[in-house]
C-alpha cells in the first residue's frame, strides 16, 4: 500500500514539475519576446535607421503606403503583436476569451487603410496560418 502510495505521489510530481516548466518557458518566452519587440521598435523609430531604411528599395516602397516611417513601424509592430498571440493561442498558452479580445481587435485594426496597405506589402514574411486569418478578417 504504501509503495503504491509513493508511486502515486511521485507520478503526480513529475506531472506538477513538467506543468511548471511549461509555465516557466512560457514564461521566458513571452519576457524575451517583449523585449526582443521592445528594443526592435526602440531601434527601427531611430532618425539613423530611418535614414538607412529609406535607401533599401523594400523600405522605400513600404514607406509609400503610410504617411511616415513611424506609422509603419507601428503597424509593423502591432501585426508582429497579433501574430505572437495568434501562435500563443494555437499552443493553448492564451484563454481563449482574451484570445478572442485580440482577435477582435485585428478585425477592427485592419479596418484601418493604412494597416491594410502595410500588412499587403509585409504579409509573406509571417506564418502562414497567421496570414490567412489577417487575410479572413
Amino acid at each position: 500500500m504504501a509503495l503504491m502510495n509513493f508511486s502515486t505521489i511521485r507520478k503526480n510530481m513529475q506531472m506538477q514539475i513538467e506543468q511548471q516548466m511549461k509555465s516557466l518557458k512560457a514564461q521566458s518566452e513571452e519576457q524575451i519576446y517583449s523585449r526582443i519587440m521592445d528594443a526592435r521598435l526602440k531601434l527601427e523609430s531611430t532618425e539613423t535607421f530611418t535614414k538607412m531604411a529609406e535607401e533599401s528599395p523594400i523600405f522605400a516602397e513600404r514607406f509609400t503606403v503610410v504617411d511616415s516611417p513611424d506609422e509603419y513601424y507601428i503597424i509593423v509592430a502591432f501585426l508582429d503583436l497579433f501574430e505572437f498571440l495568434f501562435r500563443l493561442n494555437k499552443r493553448d498558452m492564451i484563454d481563449i476569451e482574451i484570445w478572442s479580445r485580440w482577435k477582435g481587435l485585428a478585425e477592427t485594426i485592419m479596418t484601418i487603410p493604412k494597416f491594410k496597405r502595410v500588412w499587403e506589402k509585409t504579409k509573406d514574411v509571417h506564418a502562414h496560418e497567421f496570414r490567412d486569418l489577417i487575410d479572413s478578417l
